[in-house]
Order: structure tokens, then C-alpha cells, then sequence
């Protein structure tokens, strides 16, 4: 590609050329130098307080990220997931298949960020649910209730994903800061008589108290802060 650019710049005039250069190195800095995870166009900020940030990703077919950091550990769910290629900074590229549901992140980030970029090489959507622990302790982890759910547990987050039964009702408690995400994005999970057809923020830590009005059964996650 450089080799053609040069080959190119011969035919233009010294102004021209001067301008076409500049442009073209220009270009290839912003694609290659690494901004703030909040700003990268795939990553979209759905909520934020002093404690967290939530952070919806959504990647068409052929969509590609721009070189970004995160400076907080994260960790995701992949609402959809699929083929992906990644660029790790200093690292060789490679691909991958994340499943549907697959739960994961990045935990060892404070003082030493993590630079990257991807692209959805897939033939369909790729969407992922990010929440990002900005560092201070939020709350102290309870028993679970249940073992067989969780997805992944260390010392900042415990997610754990179960199946609401069709035409009822589920009471879980949370031990700290919580967030529920409606997997399904089904329209009939309620929680304490509101409609949750995405996610909901529970920041009283209080019990959730869900109920399936549909005739099918429907997938959640709950993500558990500390």
C-alpha cells in the first residue's frame, strides 16, 4: 500500500503531492493511534456514575474499531456473538468465535491499560454488554444463593445468567451494586412491576423480584459489582 502511495505521488505536482502526503499520513496516524474506549464510534455509553460505566458495543458485518484503551476493568457479555478479528497493541492479530452468552473481560487493568482494536468478520450483528469497575470498592459479596448460575466470579464481579420460567415469577438477592440484563430483550420480563425489556440498574442493592408474563422462557443476566 505504501510502495502504490509513492508510486502515485510521482505523477502529482510538488504542491499537490506536499498535500496528498500529508493527508495520507495524517490518515494513517488517526487509524492507528489509540483513543479513549468512550470515544471509539462502536462503543456507546448507555449509563455512568462514579462507581461504573456501561457500555453497549455494536458491530455490523465489515465494521472495524479504531485503536482504543481501556483504562478500567470490564467485563462483558456478548448479547450476540460471532467471528471477530483482534489487534492486541504489540501483539499479532488473530481471530476468534465468541458464542452467543459468552461472559468475559479484562481484570488486571488499573495502572496497566489495555489497547486494541477488532473487527466483525461475521455475516451478521455483533453486540456485547460491557460494565467497566472504575477501581473503588462498591460493595461485599453475600453467599450465593445458587451455584449452578454463575458465569464468572473474582474479586470485582460475579455474573450469573438463569432462565425466568414461562408465566412466572424469580426473587434473587444481591449482595452489592447490581445491574439486570434482559437477554431475550423480551418485552414480558417485569421486575417490581416495571417492564425491563433491555437492563435495569438495581443501585439499592435490594432483592429482584422478577416475573415472566409470557408463555416462553426467558434468559437474564445479573452482574453483581464489588
Amino acid at each position: 500500500m505504501i510502495t502504490f502511495i509513492a508510486f502515485f505521488s510521482l505523477y502529482l505536482s510538488d504542491m499537490n503531492r506536499a498535500l496528498f502526503l500529508s493527508i495520507f499520513l495524517f490518515l494513517t496516524f488517526a487509524l492507528q493511534a489509540q483513543i479513549p474506549v468512550a470515544d471509539e464510534p462502536l462503543h456507546h455509553v448507555i449509563y455512568e456514575d462514579e462507581a461504573v460505566r456501561v457500555l453497549e458495543i455494536i458491530a455490523l458485518p465489515g465494521d472495524t474499531a479504531l485503536m482504543h484503551q481501556h483504562d478500567y476493568n470490564y467485563c462483558y457479555l456478548a448479547m450476540k456473538g460471532g467471528e471477530l478479528w483482534l489487534l492486541d497493541k504489540g501483539e499479532e492479530s488473530r481471530e476468534v468465535n465468541l458464542p452467543d452468552h459468552y461472559c468475559g473481560g479484562k481484570f488486571d487493568l488499573m495502572g496497566n491499560p489495555f489497547v486494541h482494536r477488532f473487527a466483525n468478520i461475521d455475516t451478521h450483528p455483533i453486540k456485547f454488554f460491557t460494565i467497566e469497575h472504575k477501581g473503588a470498592p462498591i460493595g461485599t459479596k453475600k453467599a450465593k444463593e445458587r451455584t449452578d448460575d454463575v458465569i464468572l466470579e473474582n474479586d470485582l464481579f460475579m455474573v450469573r445468567k438463569m432462565e425466568v420460567a414461562p408465566l412466572s415469577s424469580l426473587t434473587l438477592g444481591t449482595g452489592s451494586k447490581a445491574f439486570l440484563l434482559n437477554i431475550n430483550q423480551s418485552p414480558s420480563l417485569f421486575s417490581s412491576g416495571a417492564e425491563v425489556s433491555y437492563w435495569e440498574h438495581n443501585a439499592d442493592k435490594e432483592k429482584l423480584r422478577l416475573s415472566n408474563m409470557s408463555d416462553q422462557g426467558i434468559l437474564i443476566a445479573v452482574f453483581e459489582i464489588y
